[in-house]
């Protein structure tokens, strides 16, 4: 019995130092697992808040950049605008040289036919032998209807030389205005990505904002 009793005892002690152990291992491994948690939950706070400072200066910047793009646009449009103003005008001042050309061309069409009438009554009054001084007056006539008919027809000349120059310069203004059409165009479709990217990088930023913080598990170790 004694032989017994000292046996008992001894495991009896033995068991006591495993439930020491086993408590003191219980205790470093939840020590050990609150650690780890805790680091992981401050490498998840940081690298949150680094995305988070990353994705709003992205965000700032597509905004500066977005800006910028909306004063190139609204530029660009003012300068369209002017453009197509201009366009108008100078078709305008086209349609009115071409009148006035129109007008004299039909002047000077006038102006020959009765130079050319006069000229025949001449030829019959010269044939007949009447009056000299009839005839005189005839010819100074004709020669007034010649001076006139010259002085139209180098206003006319000056008129196309300038109507030509009219209508260049309508040209050179409706190549501009397509090159500003294209140049709007590629601004607009620069705008509708810069909107897309910022909405994306809002969402982001909104993400990781609103993302709740982890808590430190309290887990007894089992294993």
């Amino acid at each position: 019995m004694k032989e017994t009793e000292e046996q008992l005892l001894l495991v009896s002690r033995e068991n006591q130092v495993l439930k020491i152990k086993l408590e003191a291992t219980r205790e470093a491994g939840v020590q050990a697992l609150r650690s780890a948690s805790q680091k992981l939950h401050e490498n998840y706070q940081t690298r949150s808040e680094e995305l988070k400072e990353r994705h709003e200066n992205e965000k700032k910047r597509i905004q500066a950049h977005n800006l910028q793009q909306e004063e190139k646009l609204q530029q660009s449009s003012e300068n369209a605008s002017r453009l197509a103003e201009g366009i108008r005008e100078k078709c305008t001042r086209i349609a009115e040289m071409e009148k006035r050309v129109q007008r004299m061309e039909e002047e000077k069409k006038t102006l020959i036919e009765k130079k050319m009438s006069f000229e025949k009554t001449l030829q019959q009054m010269m044939s007949r032998s009447e009056d000299s001084k009839r005839c005189l007056d005839l010819q100074r006539q004709i020669f007034t209807l010649r001076e006139q008919i010259c002085h139209l027809q180098r206003v006319i000349q000056a008129q196309h030389r300038g109507l030509r120059g009219v209508i260049q310069e309508a040209e050179e203004l409706k190549k501009e205005l397509g090159s500003q059409d294209k140049k709007i165009e590629n601004l607009t479709e620069k705008l509708t990505a810069l909107e897309v990217r910022n909405k994306e990088l809002k969402d982001r930023v909104e993400f990781w904002s609103g993302q709740p913080k982890t808590k430190v598990s309290k887990a007894v170790w089992t294993e």
